[in-house]
Formats: structure tokens, C-alpha cells, sequence
């Protein structure tokens, strides 16, 4: 099987109706889990939970992570959406590894700084323990 094809037959799928549904439905409950931490940690931009690149930095701030873990996330980013534009396959599959590995750091430390075992940031890269461990961290004790 073509990389290729495969990608597209994974983003045809995605971008029905459901997925564009199911995709809502995560992205309220991370940005409300992202509120509710920065709430129990007193940030105060608690509220960039609810906006995209913002809520980059947001998770930045409660693994006390540095501005330049930040610029790194904000890079990759980018880096997806220019290989999506250009359909690249090869250079999807890489940055989107590079992401994964800076989502997983980001979440660890959160996990640390809610008083958690690191490893629980792991949990992120499982499609349906992620929610339960953003709920755990935002409504646990």
C-alpha cells in the first residue's frame, strides 16, 4: 500500500461529518479540561484554553515549560499544515512523529505538576484513555 493513499483514505474518512463531529466534541473537552486546570493553578489567561494556537501556550505554562518549547510546538505545527498543503506524505508522517513526541512531553509535565506520575502523559497518544486522563488531571483531586 502507497503511504499516499493511505493518508488520503485516513483524511477522506476524517473529514465526513462524523468525524468533523467527533473532532468538536474533543476539541470542547480538551479546551474545557485546559480551562479547569489553569483554574486549579491559578493562571490567568485560563480562558486561551478555548483558542487554537493559544491553548499551545497554555499547556506550555502549566508543564512550566520554556518559550522555546512553545516555538517548537508553534514550528511543528506549521510544519504539519505546510506538508498537508503540499501533500508530502513522507514529510506528514515525520512531523507528525515530532509532534506526538512534543505532545507526550507537554502532557507528562502537566501530569507532574498536578502532582501525577509523569507517565501518565503516555496516555495521550491512546485515542480514548486521552480524554480520561484530561478529565483526571482537571476534575481528579
Amino acid at each position: 500500500m502507497e503511504l499516499s493513499g493511505a493518508l488520503y483514505r485516513v483524511w477522506d474518512a476524517y473529514s465526513s461529518g462524523w468525524g468533523l463531529v467527533v473532532s468538536g466534541g474533543m476539541y470542547v473537552w480538551l479546551s474545557l479540561c485546559l480551562m479547569v486546570i489553569a483554574r486549579k493553578a491559578r493562571i490567568n489567561g485560563w480562558w486561551t484554553g478555548w483558542v487554537p494556537v493559544l491553548n499551545l501556550k497554555l499547556m506550555c505554562v502549566l508543564g512550566k515549560g520554556s518559550n522555546t518549547f512553545f516555538l517548537l510546538f508553534v514550528s511543528v505545527f506549521a510544519a504539519i499544515v505546510i506538508g498537508l498543503i503540499a501533500w508530502w506524505p513522507a514529510w506528514l508522517v515525520l512531523w507528525l512523529t515530532v509532534w506526538a513526541i512534543c505532545w507526550v512531553v507537554v502532557w507528562m509535565r502537566i501530569a507532574r505538576e498536578r502532582s501525577r506520575q509523569s507517565a501518565l502523559g503516555l496516555l495521550v497518544l491512546v485515542p480514548v484513555l486521552n480524554l480520561v486522563l484530561f478529565g483526571s488531571l482537571a476534575f481528579g483531586d
